[in-house]
């Protein structure tokens, strides 16, 4: 940001953070902002300039707390099928929190936004090094049961991420679902089935002992 900071930054930011997850980068307005921060509108042009540079900001600052977690939890001693295990949680509980924001960010890239779609693969991509880089290891000590690290990072992520993206955008879009298929009870089932898909989905890339 290029400005000392006073804690008036921090408060935005997390305003930021809170509007972006209910309502998506598109769905909140600076005012807003300021006046769920309780700061002023000049304030907020001094620290970002502009709403572009604030969605920026506070994109960085919610990616970089998933990041921290999976850090906190991957070990060198474990496994790597206890880290890519704990790397999965991590990343779905991740989406299950910004899953609104998310759905909302995948409607930009693939509407053709240059902007994001760039700050995205500049951004956030750590995740993806790191489980990739626990993928490899396995690979090199004879432990996966899929073909390569690729295609075992192929396997195992788009279910994991895919079921939270959906209901976030069945809850940006308000989506009347029919029958069974209602937001609140798709919402439920997804949840709890969560762990359960994550163990199903490392055990399926890895070799049983």
């Amino acid at each position: 940001m290029g400005r000392n900071p006073t804690g008036s930054d921090v408060k935005m930011l997390k305003a930021g953070a809170a509007l972006a997850k209910a309502k998506g980068l598109n769905g909140f307005t600076v005012r807003q902002v300021c006046a769920k921060s309780k700061v002023n509108l000049g304030m907020f042009h001094y620290y970002f300039s502009t709403k572009e540079n604030f969605d920026m900001a506070v994109l960085e600052s919610i990616y970089s707390k998933m990041i921290e977690n999976i850090k906190i939890k991957v070990s060198p001693s474990a496994s790597p099928k206890q880290n890519v295990r704990a790397i999965l949680i991590n990343i779905q509980e991740f989406i299950k929190e910004n899953r609104v924001l998310l759905s909302s960010l995948g409607g930009d890239v693939f509407s053709g936004n240059k902007k994001t779609f760039k700050f995205i693969v500049k951004n956030f991509t750590k995740h993806v090094e790191i489980l990739f880089g626990e993928l490899l290891r396995a690979q090199k000590c004879g432990a996966l049961a899929a073909p390569s690290a690729l295609d075992a990072f192929l396997i195992i992520m788009p279910p994991a991420a895919v079921p939270q993206i959906l209901l976030g955008l069945v809850s940006r879009l308000n989506v009347g679902l029919p029958g069974k298929l209602k937001a609140s009870a798709l919402t439920v089932m997804v949840e709890e089935n969560a762990p359960a898909r994550i163990d199903l989905l490392v055990n399926s890339i890895f070799k049983e002992k």
